[in-house]
């Protein structure tokens, strides 16, 4: 008998165990699975996020610079302007609105950039070609200089009667070398208005022991030009 009560209390001790086995192998599933709905959720959530940016941010950043050209052009006409600026006004509460959603879910890169600016200077009328003559880009480098190239479109835009616009990227002796140039430039005018920009492409590009400059060459054409050393990786 008391053989028997051992065997029986052995048996249930083991049924305890696989029990308690099986109990924590079904938890450890269940969190590996809470896990992955998780990091699906968050992948899901910055998909979003990036095509919110790409996709409405594109349009909302063409629709502010068309709609600030078409302000400047309704100079005499005071109620049309007064219109339009309110316009204008919504267009950028509406991009600032975007931003902040998408913010730390996208970061600029230079190819984003490169594409986008070809696709909204045709919506103008005007002929972009982009040249690249290097490998693949660090992701900071790469930032900083798609912000370069929003910048150089932008102001191209607001500042400049433009036909053609050329970006270009080269790499010589580990120096990264990107040049926006525009045929549009006026030589009566500064290339940049006081606070376009510039300066805080300057300071952004400087934290890469980086240079960006600007000017306006004997041929007509404005360019910005921004260099990076290569070796600046994250």
């Amino acid at each position: 008998m008391p053989h028997q009560l051992y065997v029986v209390v052995a048996i249930a001790a083991g049924i305890l165990l696989v029990s308690l086995g099986v109990t924590a192998a079904l938890a450890l599933r269940i969190r590996r699975l809470r896990a992955e709905r998780d990091r699906a959720v968050t992948l899901a959530q910055e998909e979003l996020a990036r095509d919110v940016h790409d996709i409405v941010g594109h349009w909302l950043w063409l629709a502010s610079i068309k709609s600030e050209l078409a302000y400047r052009r309704a100079a005499g006409d005071a109620r049309l302007r007064g219109e339009l600026g309110e316009a204008l006004q919504a267009v950028r509460h509406a991009a600032h609105a975007v931003r902040h959603v998408s913010k730390g879910n996208r970061q600029l890169s230079f190819q984003g950039e490169s594409t986008r600016a070809e696709a909204l200077l045709a919506s103008f009328g005007i002929d972009c070609t982009v040249r690249v003559e290097c490998s693949r880009l660090p992701r900071n480098v790469s930032a900083a200089l798609g912000t370069v190239i929003r910048e150089g479109v932008t102001n191209m835009l607001r500042h400049s009667a433009v036909s053609r616009c050329v970006i270009e990227l080269t790499e010589q002796e580990g120096l990264l070398r990107l040049a926006v140039a525009n045929d549009g430039a006026s030589r009566r005018e500064p290339p940049h208005s006081p606070g376009d920009g510039l300066d805080n492409l300057r300071h952004r590009v400087a934290g890469l022991s980086g240079t960006v400059r600007a000017s306006t060459g004997d041929d007509g054409w404005f360019r910005l030009i921004a260099e990076v050393p290569r070796k600046f990786s994250e």
